[in-house]
């Protein structure tokens, strides 16, 4: 199976690299009917650039490139990850979302690497927009400014907590690191199910209201790689390394649980009986290996990561992760359709990249 994942990861690559262009992109047709919508009078929000989905796949491009062995796909990679983020400058675009922290994961990795400073001012400007962002009155980062609500999505302290806390490792910013760690304590405290010990979607403070269904797979997936790779860049003699590392062994814990014998997650953790999601399998394993691998976790999740790791590679196509839930509406709003999307692509390439050396040996 190890030679099996070692190929597709080349196609998953490839793919990636594809797709990281294409999404990144706004082509002709869509910006013709950006016009027509604008000329029907409709307010449209400005183009978003460096989205979640594309960072999810640079990501994944940075681990393989780190792990890997072979010299010619690492320089492929370094290219694409390069021309990613260059047609972000020239565009001039401010961060519009706190989803574009995400990005800021790999760019992080291509300044230490290429040492360019234009990469250093829009790390710095990412950080910048995120401490400068609303907060509710607990402290936590609303997912959308512009819809007016206080709405806390377990996908943002995915999305922004390991960028603040590598970036605040990297270059020195407590405050970026406190940041992080004040969001993944007020999840922890405030967006859980007190029967099953799993995440709701989200939370808003003012009203404590919990949002959205109970143990979401994706959801499960976001909240895991957030404190996961948060806490790998977190100081263990931090206040609050241990809160976030025994919250986060619990939540390990509880998930398992709920894996189906052939190896994935449900699309919905207690729907036992509906589709599994290889989005939210992808996740969820991959944030498992990074446990392992920086002994947050200990190694009796092993078995059940490798036999998930195994039906992964099997969902593996043309480069592509098929049966992959589509991209949620909101809160409650989880549309059925199964296909092969960047969500989860970039997890599981970024998984297999994590024992790519391993397998290499």
């Amino acid at each position: 199976m190890n030679n099996e994942i070692k190929e597709k990861s080349i196609t998953m690559v490839e793919e990636a690299i594809f797709q990281l262009n294409k999404y990144s992109r706004y082509r002709f047709k869509d910006n013709l009917l950006r016009f027509l919508k604008r000329m029907a009078g409709r307010k449209l929000p400005p183009k978003d650039r460096i989205n979640w989905p594309t960072a999810l796949l640079a990501n994944a491009l940075m681990a393989y490139y780190k792990n890997n062995l072979n010299l010619e796909i690492s320089l492929v990679i370094k290219h694409a990850l390069i021309k990613y983020y260059q047609r972000y400058i020239k565009s001039r675009q401010k961060f519009l979302y706190l989803d574009n922290a995400l990005s800021g994961l790999c760019l992080i990795d291509l300044h230490q690497t290429t040492k360019d400073e234009r990469f250093k001012e829009m790390l710095d400007e990412l950080a910048v927009y995120l401490k400068r962002h609303s907060v509710d009155s607990n402290g936590s980062l609303p997912y959308r400014q512009n819809q007016h609500n206080l709405h806390i999505y377990a996908d943002g302290i995915g999305m922004i907590c390991p960028f603040l806390c590598k970036y605040g490792y990297t270059y020195g910013d407590e405050a970026a690191i406190n940041l992080a760690v004040k969001q993944i304590q007020n999840f922890c405290r405030n967006g859980m199910d007190g029967r099953t010990g799993l995440p709701y979607h989200g939370f808003d403070f003012k009203s404590q209201t919990k949002h959205g269904i109970i143990g979401w797979g994706r959801a499960l997936g976001w909240l895991m790689m957030g404190m996961v790779d948060s806490l790998v860049y977190l100081d263990k003699a931090n206040p609050n390394y241990d809160e976030i590392k025994q919250n986060f062994r619990r939540l390990v814990d509880k998930v398992e649980a709920y894996q189906r014998e052939d190896g994935y997650y449900p699309w919905q953790l207690p729907a036992r009986e509906g589709p599994f999601d290889t989005s939210a399998t992808a996740m969820i394993l991959y944030a498992i290996a990074r446990g392992l691998e920086n002994d947050i976790l200990i190694g009796i999740h092993r078995s059940r990561l490798l036999k998930g790791r195994d039906a992964l590679a099997k969902a593996v196509t043309d480069g592509n992760v098929i049966n992959c839930l589509a991209e949620c509406g909101g809160f409650g709003i989880y549309p059925q359709k199964y296909d092969a999307f960047p969500w989860s692509l970039g997890p599981a390439l970024s998984l297999f990249a994590i024992n790519l050396k391993e397998m290499e040996g």
